[in-house]
């Protein structure tokens, strides 16, 4: 009996034998559906947004999202400001620095080749040759023609390749670029003839007067005509740069007002829910905008003041005095070529009489933005002398009286001697006038500074203020 129980009796298991059973469930993974799986892919999300839902809902919810809205309300104003503020200074010392000396390098250029031809032409109007200081006269103004063509050029090329921002696009510095290399590739063709005809001229040989002549001619009908169309290319641009720039900021000054109206709106909510006084932290906060407000705003008017009115006004005698030498320039040229054609003065009388009005119309808006400087009421003494110079050399060409008409042409006193003094008059008249235009663009200049850091501070302290001030709220939750 013993016997078969003990028969009967189970075996011990093996205690590892456990491991084997888990390997067997292991092995065979559940299989789990699709809708399960996104149930639970979407279940914490879903359960965090209930949970956010819930807590907006309540006030100290409400709270926060209108501090955030107020941040990045506050935040975006003032960095819109902030930069479009900086973006203008950095445009306008670039127009200050480059822009503005290119055009003037270009009228230089400009005055500079006409000066240079009306003193070799009239070499050959005068007995003997040219006088040392007529010499040195052409010399320099040829020597200065080449250097400033030279920077002009490589000016426009490094603005087009680098892109650095010159107030000039890209097509205007092509075609910048494309007169410069008119006049730099007709330079040598001048001076060389300009050069033979002199050497004529001490042979005695008449020929020179053709070839300076043609000289003359390739001046006049190319060389000062691309000056010209560059002179205008770069005024042009300088006066629309700086219309552009002083144009008034709406976009980032209306960031900046929408920003103080959702200050006014979250006080009026405040006031709405706890009943209480004005925060003072957030009347901090409006304080800051309004300042940024106004200052931006002051700014703007100042710049668009000085930018457009006061720039305008006194670009306007400089265009007309600047055009007003060239055109005297090249009616004194036109006396030496009819000189030594000798024919008469009929035809450029009505050319001289347009240059007479358009120098006294110069003078006269200069002296209505700027008075009347010594060298003005010199300049009108020089033109009348010119003129008396230009009507008596007119008679005697007529009469076929050539020799009377050499000394009238070379007179000193007289009409050499006027037309010397009215260009140096000029010149200066010139100089002063494009003064006065940089000191409006300085000006408005001037009006940017500091700007761009001040909002950006007033900006960064309001939002530190109506932080603090809706602490003691938040305080009441937490």
């Amino acid at each position: 009996m013993v016997q078969q129980l003990s028969e009967r009796a189970p075996e011990p298991s093996l205690d590892d034998e456990w491991l084997d059973r888990l390997d067997t469930i292991e092995g065979q993974p559940e299989r789990r559906t699709t809708w399960q799986m996104l149930q639970d892919t979407f279940t914490g999300p879903a359960r965090m947004a209930r949970r956010t839902s819930v807590f907006m809902a309540s006030t100290p919810g409400q709270i926060i999202a209108m501090m955030m809205v107020l941040t990045i309300a506050l935040l975006a104003a003032g960095f819109s400001m902030s930069q479009s503020m900086g973006s203008r200074q950095r445009a306008l010392d670039t127009l200050t620095t480059a822009t503005e000396p290119m055009s003037h390098s270009a009228h230089l250029l400009y005055s500079s080749l006409s000066s240079a031809d009306t003193v070799a032409t009239s070499g050959f109007a005068q007995p003997g040759l040219l006088s040392r200081e007529q010499l040195a006269l052409y010399m320099a103004s040829i020597d200065r023609a080449a250097v400033t063509a030279a920077d002009i050029y490589e000016g426009a090329v490094v603005a087009e390749s680098m892109d650095s921002g010159s107030g000039f696009g890209v097509a205007q510095e092509g075609e910048i670029t494309g007169y410069v290399t008119e006049i730099l590739r007709d330079l040598p063709v001048y001076t060389a003839l300009m050069e033979r005809a002199k050497v004529n001229q001490r042979l005695g040989n008449p020929v020179g007067v053709a070839y300076m002549t043609e000289a003359s001619t390739v001046m006049r009908e190319q060389m000062l005509r691309s000056a010209d169309r560059l002179s205008s290319v770069t005024q042009q641009e300088v006066a629309a740069e700086v219309k552009r720039l002083s144009s008034p900021q709406w976009v980032p000054i209306s960031g900046l007002i929408a920003a103080l109206v959702l200050l006014a709106a979250a006080q009026w909510w405040l006031w709405r829910v706890f009943r209480r006084r004005l925060n003072r932290g957030f009347v901090a906060a409006t304080l800051c905008i309004v300042v940024a407000i106004v200052w931006a705003g002051v700014s703007n008017f100042q710049s668009w003041q000085s930018g457009v009115v006061g720039f305008n006004q006194a670009a306007r005698p400089w265009e007309q005095l600047t055009d007003a030498r060239i055109q005297a320039q090249e009616s004194r040229t036109d006396e030496t070529l009819a000189l030594l054609s000798r024919r008469s003065l009929t035809r450029s009388a009505q050319s001289f009489d347009l240059t007479y009005k358009n120098v006294s119309e110069a003078l006269d808006a200069f002296e209505e933005v700027s008075g009347a400087p010594p060298e003005l009421l010199s300049a009108r003494r020089a033109l009348d002398e010119w003129a008396a110079g230009h009507n008596e050399l007119s008679a005697a060409l007529v009469d076929g009286r050539f020799e009377a008409a050499t000394d009238i042409l070379n007179a000193r006193p007289g009409s050499a001697e006027a037309f010397a003094q009215l260009d140096q008059d000029l010149q200066h008249l010139i100089n002063e006038s494009r003064e006065n235009t940089r000191i409006y663009i300085t000006a408005s200049l001037d009006a940017t500074r500091l700007v761009s850091t001040a909002v950006a501070v007033l900006t960064l302290l309001a939002v530190a203020c109506i932080w603090v001030g809706i602490r003691r709220r938040l305080g009441e939750y937490f």
